[in-house]
Parts: C-alpha cells; sequence; structure tokens
C-alpha cells in the first residue's frame, strides 16, 4: 500500500506544474541549524490565523492503519486494522520582548475489532518568558498530559497486561538562564505526578496505581563559549522520587549524575553535541542495590547538501518500571535518521531505532530494533498526505517473553490553518 502511494505521489507531483519546485532558495533556507524538517517553504507553509500581537496554528489529522501483530510477544499472532484521528492547537504571542504560548494535542486510534485496544492521549499546556536584558530570561511552564504505555511495552507484557495501561502526569517546569560575556549559566526545575489507571484483564484487576509517584528533578548547566559555534558543557543533576502509596516507600529514590562535554559547529555541515559523566541511583530500601554508571546523551547534525539532513544521536538513562520485581531499568538507546527532499513538495524521512532495557536483580535484558519509512506530500498550504510504515524486532528477552516481528501501517491526510 506504502510503496502505490509514494508511487502516485512522485508521479502527480511530475505531471502537476509547480512553482515551488523552481523557488529561489533564500538565505533563511540555508542559515546555519536549518534542516530539510524545518527549512521554510513559504509555498506550502500554513499561513495560521494572525491576531493583534498574537498568532494562532491549528491541525487536524485522519487516517487509517493497519497492524500484523497486536498483542506482539502474548501469544497467539493476531491483525488488525485501525482509524486514527489526530487534532493540534497552538496560540502564541508575536511580542518583540517576552512571551506567552498556550497548546492543546488530542490523539485517539479506534480498533475496529478490538476496543480493548482502543487509547486516546491528550495535553494541554500554558506558558510563559520573562526576557532580562539582551540575553537573559526566565520560563514558567504548566503541562497536563495523558498517555499510556503500550501492549509492546516490556513492563505491560510481564504485567500479563493484555490492554494499554494509561496514566496522567502533571508537569511543572521553570526555569532560567543568565549569560556574562562567553560564559552562559542556566537552572531548572521539574516537578512531576504521576498517576496510573487500574486495568482489569478478564475478571482480574492489575493495581497500576500502585505505581504513582512524585519525582523532582532539579537541573544546573554552564556553557562556556570557545569560539563561535564552539562551547564547553557541563551539567548536574539532582532527582528525588516518592511513591505515594505508604507500601512503596521503599521503591523512594535518590538520583545524581554529573556529565561535561562539548558543542561543535564545523562551518554549517554538521554540528555536533555530547555529554558524558556519571550517574547513580539510591533507594530507601537496604535491600535493592543501587544503580550506577555511565551516562551519555549526544546528536551530531549532518547537512551535506540542502536536500537531506542525516541525524545520529544516543542516550544512557535509569528509567521508573511499574513491574513489581524491579523498581527501575537502564535504559540505553541509539538512533539515526535521514530526512531527503525528493521534490520541493515531497519529503521522505527513513529511520532506526534500538533499545536496551537493562534490568537488575537478574531480571534480564530487553533489546527492541524499530525501523520507519514515511513520506510526507505537501499537497498545498493546508493539506498534507502522509504515509508511515513501521517494523519492530524484538531481538531479545528475558526467559517467558517471547521474541517477535510487527509491521504496521499508516495513511493520513492532515488539514492545518
Amino acid at each position: 500500500m506504502l510503496p502505490r502511494c509514494l508511487g502516485l505521489a512522485a508521479t502527480l507531483a511530475v505531471v502537476w506544474p509547480s512553482a515551488a519546485l523552481a523557488q529561489f532558495i533564500g538565505p533563511e533556507a540555508t542559515a546555519r541549524g536549518v534542516t530539510v524538517l524545518n527549512r521554510p517553504r513559504p509555498d506550502f507553509d500554513p499561513l495560521g490565523v494572525r491576531l493583534p500581537g498574537y498568532r494562532l496554528d491549528a491541525s487536524l489529522e485522519g487516517g487509517v492503519g493497519y497492524d500484523d501483530n497486536l498483542l506482539p510477544g502474548q501469544g497467539r499472532r493476531r491483525s488488525g486494522s485501525f482509524a486514527e484521528e489526530a487534532l493540534s492547537v497552538t496560540g502564541a504571542s508575536m511580542w518583540t520582548r517576552h512571551g506567552i504560548e498556550a497548546t492543546a494535542t488530542q490523539i485517539t486510534r479506534q480498533h475496529v475489532r478490538d476496543s480493548n485496544l482502543n487509547w486516546n492521549d491528550y495535553a494541554i499546556g500554558v506558558a510563559g518568558r520573562y526576557d532580562i536584558g539582551r540575553a537573559s530570561w526566565l520560563r514558567l511552564r504548566y503541562d497536563h498530559i495523558r498517555s499510556h504505555l503500550d501492549v509492546d511495552d516490556l513492563d505491560v507484557q510481564q504485567s500479563g497486561t493484555r490492554t494499554p495501561a494509561p496514566y496522567d502526569t502533571d508537569i511543572v517546569h521553570a526555569a532560567g538562564s543568565v549569560a556574562f560575556n562567553q560564559l552562559r549559566l542556566g537552572a531548572s526545575l521539574d516537578y512531576r505526578w504521576l498517576r496510573y489507571q487500574d486495568v482489569t484483564v478478564a475478571g482480574v484487576r492489575d493495581p497500576l496505581s500502585n505505581n504513582d509517584h512524585q519525582s523532582a528533578l532539579g537541573e544546573l548547566n554552564a556553557e562556556y563559549s570557545v569560539l563561535p559555534g564552539r562551547a564547553l558543557l557541563g551539567v548536574v543533576r539532582l532527582q528525588d522520587i516518592r511513591y505515594d502509596r505508604a507500601g512503596q516507600s521503599g521503591r523512594d529514590s535518590l538520583t545524581w549524575e554529573v556529565q561535561g562535554g562539548a558543542q561543535y559547529d564545523v562551518d554549517g555541515l554538521w554540528q555536533a553535541r555530547l555529554l558524558l559523566g556519571y550517574r547513580r541511583r539510591d533507594y530507601e530500601q537496604a535491600g535493592l542495590k543501587p544503580l550506577s554508571g555511565p551516562a551519555f546523551e549526544g546528536q551530531v547534525v549532518l547537512t551535506p547538501s540542502q536536500l537531506a539532513t542525516v541525524t545520529v544521536a544516543i542516550q544512557r538513562s535509569i528509567e521508573e518500571s511499574i513491574r513489581q520485581d524491579s523498581v527501575s531499568y537502564t535504559r540505553t538507546s541509539a538512533r539515526a535518521a535521514l530526512d531527503y527532499e525528493m521534490l520541493r513538495n515531497l519529503i521522505v524521512t527513513v529511520g532506526t531505532r534500538v533499545e536496551r532495557r537493562d534490568y537488575p536483580e537478574d531480571v534480564g535484558t530487553v533489546t527492541d530494533a524499530i525501523g520507519v519509512l514515511e513520506a510526507r506530500w505537501m499537497l498545498n498550504r493546508s493539506m498534507t498526505l502522509i504515509g508511515t510504515f513501521q517494523h519492530t524486532e524484538r531481538l531479545s528477552a528475558p526467559a517467558g517473553i517471547q521474541e517477535y516481528g510487527r509491521n504496521q501501517v499508516l495513511i493520513r491526510l492532515r488539514f492545518a490553518l
């Protein structure tokens, strides 16, 4: 289905003359940091709604898809089709100084036969920025997010839950930055409340709400500019996690990490940012073994031409688990993507991601590999046709968990203001 759509998109784009194909590419499209995905396209970028001092942007998507493995790693393989709908609204100020913003997003997936696999995610947020002088600012943001753990998540599979596991997150984020000549200092505080919904499978209730917890993450960072586009970086983070249920207090933890690195820009051809350091998490319960080891995060963006952008990123972090036999796990991920502008209004993305989870207490490890092929055909300012194919392969899993392959295809049409 997807190859036919891509072929049709390419054929029609050639047959139908388009002024955008011969459009002059101005300096704003070739500046440093501009990629294939964020490059201005005046003939195809939505105009939005302009109000006095503000701009309103909105989009609505709808489409259909097919999944050949609805319950991966959980018994007999079965397939099915689904419909997906997404809505996004953003309002932001266009002031010279300071700024406010409000956002709302929603995405729903409805399966044709397996209604127990349906999910509805949404988010609302408000933010404000106060500018101090030329290069200093304060920012405050609040978000409420409804999300879910999908059925291919290892924690969901091992809990025996055969449905998505929904949870709500409230986030208060405060940050500030100040500059002294070549030195920039920043600080932030991120406070989160996570609340899980209990699910019932075959008449048995799974008390996921036992995993409700609060997280406070503080960060101090420094950036020293050696030359334009080249800087030395330093980050210190401290995270405190507290569980709401009294019986879960042994899972409370304190995490600290220190990282240092550099940011480097080579003539706009490629930009790199890499941080490397050490992280340790200690638990309230004496019997729980601390998690410690190297911490790193990095990204390289290569722009060999105006038609292609290559992105490579790596990260190692500690994440919370909803399993009763393991509080946390170490997550190591690597991803690579190529965004290619086949035509001025046709962008193809090829990407892959590998993720490894290491669970303590001899629970085991799991490794997943995901490949994505996506094509975006911009019909005009308001309409974009998007085709996505994703293949997921479980390369390794702990004892009792099946390895599997999963293919998903989704075709959707996007309308934007």
